[in-house]
């Protein structure tokens, strides 16, 4: 935790914890899975099931293990990374609906691909976004990192993996709904890769 001086008020006070920056190879503990960011990369999807073959992809590669005691989607890896930039434009936004969001496969060895992550096993995860014909590649990709803690259920009083969130101020729609703050992700690291092109 960071301290910072208050010359208003003459004193100590905290400051809010800064993310973790990370950059290529670099592994992250988010709670219920540890993640490690091998690269980005934008490709053509072949027969292995990420995409439909011919069209092109930005791939987010990571190599993540399954913490937990049991198994899990794959899709958890869209709730863990909440947003996604390229080259500074928004293109994975937290509260996105997953049909409208990337396509999240684990790679077996580059030949198909499976939805699952199994406990104590570590696995090559895809974030993959189509892009338009024609789009350029981007030059670099930031990604939101969040975190999972292992909390006690208030109802049940058993123990589950809850993402940690962080209250923030309300969006127009939170404004027209009465509400006066909102409830986000907190993201806990921000990983910048760079953007490799496969040839075609």
């Amino acid at each position: 935790m960071s301290v910072g001086v208050s010359a208003a008020f003459g004193g100590l006070e905290e400051a809010p914890d800064e993310p973790e920056q990370l950059t290529k190879g670099a592994e992250f503990d988010q709670g219920q899975v540890l993640t490690r960011f091998e690269d980005a990369v934008v490709g053509r999807a072949g027969n292995d099931g990420l995409g439909v073959p011919g069209r092109r992809y930005l791939q987010i590669i990571m190599k993540v293990t399954n913490q937990s005691d049991r198994t899990v989607s794959a899709y958890l890896m869209d709730r863990a990374l909440p947003t996604v930039w390229a080259d500074q434009k928004k293109i994975k936004a937290k509260d996105a609906p997953i049909t409208s969001g990337p396509r999240i496969v684990v790679s077996s060895s580059g030949r198909s691909t499976y939805s699952q992550l199994h406990p104590g096993v570590t696995s090559t995860v895809i974030m993959a976004f189509e892009m338009r014909p024609g789009q350029q590649p981007p030059k670099s990709v930031q990604i939101d990192a969040g975190t999972f803690e292992w909390t006690k259920t208030f109802v049940s009083q058993t123990y589950e993996w809850y993402q940690v969130t962080e209250t923030a101020p309300p969006t127009e729609e939170d404004r027209k709904k009465g509400r006066t703050s909102q409830s986000r992700p907190k993201v806990a690291a921000q990983v910048r890769l760079p953007v490799t092109v496969e040839s075609a």
